[in-house]
Formats: structure tokens, C-alpha cells, sequence
């Protein structure tokens, strides 16, 4: 299962969300029922690039920040908005490549 490491992975993540969320996920034969990707994965993997990009305590505020954002995106997800949440997913972006 994909897992990201760096933020050239959370990079690439993130397209891969844009493009597929939220159930067009391609499905993997590699991978057993338990491991596809889905929305509840994906946007686990989108939470733990916050923690990589953002590791040091001082980027507490940065962090609450984008978990804020994904939080509203993930929603919207469920709720079957997917162009405000395709909207947020691009702010998320915006906000965890920009420099301070």
C-alpha cells in the first residue's frame, strides 16, 4: 500500500486525490480488499504529509491549519460536493507548499 514519506510523495498524493475522490480510486491486484485506496485512506495519507512536511512543534498553528482544511474537504467529500471539496483539496495544497 502507498504510503507518503516525503513531500514529493504528499505531492503526487495529492494529484492522485484530485484526480480520483472520491470512490474512482483505480484498484490494485497487488493489494488484498483490506489494503485499496479509498477516501478513508487517502485522506489518512494526506494527514500524515501535514506531520512530514511539518514536524517541528514551532508549526503547530501551520499544522491545525491544513488538518482544518482537509477536515472541511473530507466532508464535503461525504456530503457529494465534490467540486468544493476538489476547491479545498486545492487550498490545502496552496497552504502546505507556501513558504511562511
Amino acid at each position: 500500500m502507498f504510503v507518503v514519506k516525503s513531500v514529493d510523495d504528499l505531492w503526487n498524493h495529492i494529484a492522485y486525490v484530485l484526480l480520483c475522490a472520491p470512490d474512482d480510486f483505480p484498484r490494485e491486484d497487488f493489494l488484498g480488499d483490506d489494503e485499496q485506496m479509498n477516501l478513508d485512506r487517502a485522506f489518512e495519507q494526506l494527514r500524515q504529509g501535514v506531520e512530514i512536511a511539518y514536524p517541528e512543534a514551532k508549526f503547530a498553528d501551520k499544522r491545525a491549519l491544513l488538518h482544518g482544511i482537509l477536515d472541511r474537504c473530507y466532508t464535503q467529500y461525504q456530503s457529494g460536493e465534490n467540486i468544493k471539496a476538489g476547491h479545498l483539496l486545492n487550498e490545502f495544497q496552496d497552504n502546505i507548499f507556501k513558504a511562511e
